[in-house]
C-alpha cells in the first residue's frame, strides 16, 4: 500500500482509496459533529483521482437531515482523492515483485500523479524490444478501479534456455539431439521460455527458427498424432454398444483435438477426437454410418 499522500496544495477534504463513495467517516476526520452518522454512511459518489467535488450547503443540510448531524453545515465542503507522483523506488518495488530475479532498468516514467492503492506491473504489461520497451501498470483502488501507469524499462533476466543446436525447419518434429540447454540473460517478456529438453522434444516449429535461438513455447505446437489423408480406426460408443470402422481424416490433429473424418462406404462426415497416432473416438455414431 503506498503512503497516505498530503493534499498540501488543496483546501479539500482528503478521502479514503478504498471505496467509491464518500461516506460521512471522511467528513467526520476534520468535522467531529458527523460522528453521529455511521461511518459507512453513504454520501454521494467519490470523485476521480485528482478532481475536486464540492458539497454545496443545501446537500448537506437535505446530508446532516438524513443521518441526525447537528449541528447543521453553514458551508460548502470540498472533497478529493489525494495523489502523488510515483517515485522510482516504488516503481521498482513493484516490478521487483513481479520478476524479483531480474535486472531492471528505470529509464522514465510517467509523471501523472496517481492515488492511493495498491501498485501493479504485471508481466503481461511488458513488451520489448532489442533495446528495451514499455511496461504498463496499474494502481488499484476504490475496489476495482485501475488508475493507470508506465515505465520504460530494459529488462533482463537469467535462466536455462533451450537453443537450437541447428536450423530447425518449419513444420519439423524437433528432435533431443537438435537441442541443447544454455544459461542465458535474455530480455524479460510475456514470453514462455521452456527450461529442459524433455519440455520441447516431439513438438512442431510453427515456423523456421534459426541456429543458437532460444526457443520460445509459442513457437511450438504438439505434434499430429493424425494427418489430413490418413486412414484411421474410428471407435464409436453409443450407449452401451462399441464398434470399430475405418475411415479417412480430413484434417491433421494432435492427440485431444477434434477433426472431421470420413466413412469412406457412406462418405458422410462426422467429427471425431484424436486419442492416440492412427485412432480417433467418437462417443455418438449419428452420421458415422
Amino acid at each position: 500500500m503506498m503512503p497516505l499522500a498530503l493534499f498540501a496544495l488543496s483546501s479539500c477534504l482528503a478521502i479514503g482509496s478504498a471505496s467509491d463513495q464518500v461516506v460521512a467517516g471522511d467528513f467526520a476526520a476534520a468535522y467531529p459533529e458527523w460522528l453521529a452518522a455511521p461511518k459507512e454512511a453513504p454520501l454521494g459518489l467519490a470523485p476521480a483521482p485528482g478532481v475536486e467535488r464540492v458539497f454545496r450547503v443545501a446537500e448537506l443540510r437535505r446530508l446532516a437531515a438524513r443521518w441526525n448531524v447537528s449541528p447543521v453545515p453553514d458551508r460548502d465542503l470540498c472533497v478529493a482523492r489525494p495523489v502523488n507522483v510515483l517515485s522510482p523506488e516504488v516503481l521498482l518495488a513493484a516490478m521487483r515483485k513481479a520478476a524479483p530475479t531480474a535486472r531492471i532498468d528505470l529509464l522514465e516514467f510517467s509523471r501523472q500523479p496517481a492515488p492511493e492503492g495498491e501498485l501493479d506491473f504485471p508481466l503481461s504489461g511488458l513488451q520489448q524490444g532489442a533495446s528495451g520497451g514499455y511496461w504498463h501498470g496499474f494502481v488499484r483502488y476504490a475496489g476495482t478501479r485501475r488508475f493507470p501507469v508506465w515505465a520504460r524499462v530494459k529488462v533482463l533476466a537469467e535462466g536455462p534456455r533451450v537453443v537450437a543446436a541447428e536450423a530447425l525447419r518449419a513444420g519439423a518434429v524437433l528432435d533431443a539431439a537438435q537441442l541443447r540447454v544454455e544459461t542465458r540473460e535474455e530480455l524479460l517478456s510475456g514470453a514462455h521460455f521452456p527450461a529442459t529438453i524433455e519440455a520441447v522434444a516431439g513438438q512442431v516449429a510453427r515456423h523456421a527458427i534459426a541456429a543458437g535461438a532460444a526457443l520460445q513455447q509459442e513457437w511450438l505446437e504438439p505434434s499430429k498424432a493424425v494427418l489430413r489423408g490418413e486412414t484411421v480406426m474410428v471407435e464409436v460408443t453409443s450407449g452401451g454398444a462399441h464398434l470399430k470402422l475405418e475411415a479417412t481424416a480430413e484434417s491433421s490433429g494432435a492427440i485431444g483435438e477434434n477433426i472431421t473424418v470420413v466413412n469412406p462406404v457412406s462418405k458422410r462426415r462426422f467429427p471425431a477426437r484424436v486419442e492416440a497416432k492412427g485412432r480417433v473416438v467418437v462417443t455418438d455414431n449419428r452420421g458415422t454410418n
